[in-house]
């Protein structure tokens, strides 16, 4: 009997033992579930979180003088927006932009539009689990397909072109506006330009070289006009196209240097970078 009543309280022990490991998995599946619900925002249809990306990556390419510039080559611009593609953190949105004709810079809108969800690859099984088609799909564009999202982008960034004006401030106080302002970012934005950052309009030209001068820029009314703040909250790297007919990024690498940290650049990171053969 003795022996029956142990084997008995054995079972029940191993029972007991059973059920509490069962609990833990439930509590462990479910608390992941509530988890993951929790930190994995709802995507639109360009793959943006709902609510808002976590950080904004904006490029402008300069469009308004390039016939007088060393053209960026077909394969280089697509190095380039691989490169600044793999640099777009999950649920960050990349928007590309043309610089054109527009002084007041009213006609700001993005060639493309798009946002990271993330790479699969670096799901774990069960994150893998709570994975929508839909946004496989995303996953898969972003990664295997990104060439033809650009594809726009670069057939218009390959076209040679002229502009009467070059409004660079004004783009950048309007890409600003839109996109950094009224961000509520959980990242660094980041901000990149392709230019011979040869600005030039009726108010203020650098082709006048005395106006590449920071101290005489900031006296100006025009100054105060297209002043924008990049609220210590935004990296910028800049790339500067070579001109056949002058050294005009070694002239200009230091206004905008100055110019960037005057708008409150994050941690005065500016980057400036010559391309062009």
């Amino acid at each position: 009997m003795n022996d029956f009543d142990d084997e008995k309280q054995t079972q029940d022990q191993k029972g007991t033992r059973l059920y509490f490991i069962i609990g833990i998995l439930i509590l462990v599946i479910g608390g992941w579930l509530i988890y993951n619900t929790i930190n994995t925002p709802e995507l639109d249809a360009k793959a943006c979180p709902v609510k808002g990306p976590y950080s904004e990556h904006i490029v402008l390419f300069d469009q308004t003088d390039t016939v007088k510039d060393k053209p960026i080559v077909e394969v280089d611009a697509r190095k380039y927006l691989q490169k600044i593609k793999e640099e777009v953190s999950q649920y960050s949105r990349l928007s590309i932009y043309v610089i054109i004709n527009d002084p007041e810079g009213k006609n700001i809108e993005p060639i493309i539009s798009v946002c990271n969800p993330g790479d699969k690859r670096n799901l774990g099984f069960l994150q893998k689990t709570g994975v929508t088609l839909t946004v496989k799909k995303y996953m898969e564009t972003w990664e295997n397909n990104f060439s033809e999202i650009i594809e726009p982008v670069i057939n218009k960034i390959m076209e040679r072109n002229t502009s009467p004006t070059s409004p660079i401030f004004e783009m950048i106080n309007a890409v600003s506006i839109n996109s950094f302002k009224h961000s509520k970012s959980k990242d660094i934005h980041k901000l990149i330009i392709f230019s011979d950052f040869m600005h030039h309009t009726d108010e203020y030209s650098f082709y006048d070289n005395s106006n590449i001068n920071m101290k005489k820029f900031k006296k100006t009314s025009y100054f105060k006009q297209i002043y924008t703040s990049l609220r210590d909250n935004v990296d910028v790297d800049l790339y500067c196209y070579k001109r056949i007919d002058n050294s005009q990024c070694d002239k200009i690498e230091n206004f905008w240097n100055k110019y960037f940290q005057e708008i409150d650049s994050h941690n005065n990171n500016v980057k400036f970078y010559r391309i062009g053969s």
